[in-house]
């Protein structure tokens, strides 16, 4: 089995990543990946060996709990490691190391250099400084390590200074209290009533007094200790950044992913159909039509190029279309075409009617049929009205001779969609024993043409593809995606349509002028002209006949 009918019997899922694609795309572009992967290592390794070194000096504290209040007798078993880190990197503690530092660095630039850590499940503070001295960055770390710890003792001090002081103006508030009561005591009958009162009551005063007395000397034996350097910051001996061997690291997985990135672009553009051969790898059928991009100018007339401008390159091409479906069409013979494409805008309406009218001209009788029944276009090829049509034969609402329209070219009938507005489930009417009725009767006829729905948009053509004799498929050679045509061509495969060959849509580079005669274009000046000589000196047969085509095997 070769890798064509591998890609076509299992294609991915739509939306899916296929790793057996990309590591196929990595290989057919394995220089490019490879090119780009070097590019940015080499990058990376400018960036890393032209930076600047940086040092950073580490110095660790060991912090412990102080009182909150010193009122308080039992200091608190833990402290908030993230609130301390907010203070040992605050702007106050700052202004203490660089009056440490005796530097006229910014604030700023010293928070800017400093970051403070703590380790999980242990009480320590890393104080790490970063500067391009090495001395400079070890004097910063113990800087700040110790402008941390003087900070803490001075709010500490300063703390129970607040609470001393509070203490002493209590104290002497009983002290007068206690003096006025003494006199009191003195004016009073000693042992009656009143003056027992004034005694218990100075005995309560003097009681609280000598407990916040108490209390104050248990704060003059206070002892300030918020933690001690456990490691003092060092020099450096070697830089902390750049580290050479992660920058590269980096960039060589940077530089893959960008080489794989614009590999995939690169076969995301490479998508599109590249010319006929790509075609008929996919379809594995000869590419029966090339068909220029015509210019839509305002003027121009949405009637087929080949009723229009029977002079034009357009119609030409279109004629060449009917020669070569007509040497196809011959073993087994051709009586009904489906004329399909993988998605909408590809032209398959366009060449669907161009090839009918080619056909009538030749003196066959043809039908055309508008089988896509969600966007119809046949009718306004023609100028007919869509008051009636498939739609309303299938569902037993017209006759099949009523909905017939007879069209500008002689012994072309057209039976338009009719309505679509109330077809709520088209593929039902298509999937119906009317529409393979419909399709028999029209075959009486020497050619029907059905201008089936896209390939990939719905079921419709699908099921069409099972009741005719054979597919044309068409590909618009500038917007049409590679992958999608291989889609196309395993869903036709999985109901086995004959696929008779292919139509190659809007090839650029063909220039194309709407006069009369072969003076009015030149075959020699466009891309179109080189695909066709390309592929019949490649197949030793007329460019405009494909006598020489292989058979295409139904299924």
């Amino acid at each position: 089995m070769t890798a064509l009918s591998r890609t076509l019997d299992d294609p991915p899922a739509e939306g899916s990543v296929d790793l057996r694609e990309l590591l196929a795309t990595i290989m057919r572009r394995k220089r490019s990946v490879l090119g780009v992967t070097i590019a940015v290592t080499i990058l990376a390794a400018l960036y890393s060996y032209t930076r600047t070194p940086v040092y950073t000096s580490t110095a660790d504290i060991l912090v412990r709990p102080i009182l909150a209040n010193p009122l308080e007798s039992i200091p608190p078993e833990r402290i908030s490691l993230q609130t301390e880190i907010r203070i040992a990197t605050s702007a106050a503690v700052a202004n203490v190391a660089r009056d440490l530092l005796g530097q006229q660095e910014s604030v700023e630039t010293l928070l800017g250099n400093i970051s403070v850590s703590a380790p999980q499940e242990a009480q320590i503070l890393e104080f790490s400084y970063s500067h391009n001295d090495p001395r400079e960055a070890q004097r910063a770390a113990q800087a700040f390590a110790d402008a941390y710890l003087a900070f803490k003792t001075d709010q500490a001090l300063d703390s129970i200074a607040r609470h001393t002081s509070t203490l002493q103006d209590e104290i002497d508030k009983l002290d007068q209290e206690i003096s006025e009561l003494n006199d009191t005591i003195a004016a009073l009958p000693e042992g009656s009533p009143e003056w027992q009162n004034q005694v218990d009551r100075r005995n309560s005063v003097e009681t609280t007094r000598l407990a916040i007395q108490n209390q104050l000397a248990t704060i003059s034996t206070l002892s300030i200790d918020p933690g001690q350097v456990i490691q003092p910051a060092e020099v450096p001996a070697s830089p902390s950044r750049p580290d050479h061997r992660i920058d590269l690291l980096l960039g060589v997985l940077i530089g893959l992913v960008a080489g794989v990135g614009s590999a995939s672009v690169g076969e995301r553009l490479r998508d599109r159909m590249e010319g006929q051969a790509s075609l008929e790898q996919i379809l594995e059928a000869p590419v029966l039509g090339v068909i220029p991009r015509m210019a839509t100018g305002r003027k121009r007339s949405a009637r087929p190029v080949t009723i229009e401008e029977p002079k034009s390159i357009g119609a030409e091409a279109f004629r060449t279309l009917r020669t070569n479906v007509l040497a196809v069409s011959t073993r087994p013979p051709v009586r009904t075409l489906l004329v399909t494409s993988a998605w909408m805008s590809e032209g398959k309406s366009t060449v669907a009617a161009n090839l009918a009218a080619a056909m009538a001209q030749l003196g066959k009788d043809v039908v055309l049929i508008s089988a896509d029944l969600r966007y119809p276009r046949v009718h306004t090829f023609f100028g007919l009205a869509n008051e009636r049509g498939l739609g309303q034969v299938l569902a037993g609402e017209v006759a099949l001779d009523e909905a017939l329209c007879d069209s500008p070219v002689p012994r072309l009938r057209v039976l338009p969609s009719g309505p679509v507005a109330g077809i709520a489930e088209p593929v039902e009417l298509i999937q119906s024993d009317a529409m393979f009725d419909l399709i028999a009767r029209c075959a009486e006829s020497d050619l029907v043409v059905i201008d089936g729905s896209p390939i990939l948009a719905v079921a419709d053509s699908l099921v069409l593809a099972t009741m005719v004799d054979a597919v044309l498929f068409v590909a618009d050679a500038q917007n049409g995606r590679r992958a999608a045509v291989v889609q196309a061509r395993y869903q036709l495969r999985q109901v086995n349509a004959r696929v008779v060959g292919g139509v190659l849509n809007r090839v650029a580079g063909w220039k194309v002028s709407h006069g009369g005669g072969y003076g009015a274009y030149d075959y020699r000046r466009g891309l179109l002209y080189r695909l066709l000589v390309s592929d019949s000196s490649r197949n030793g047969r007329s460019a405009r006949t494909p006598a020489g085509a292989r058979s295409q095997r139904s299924g």
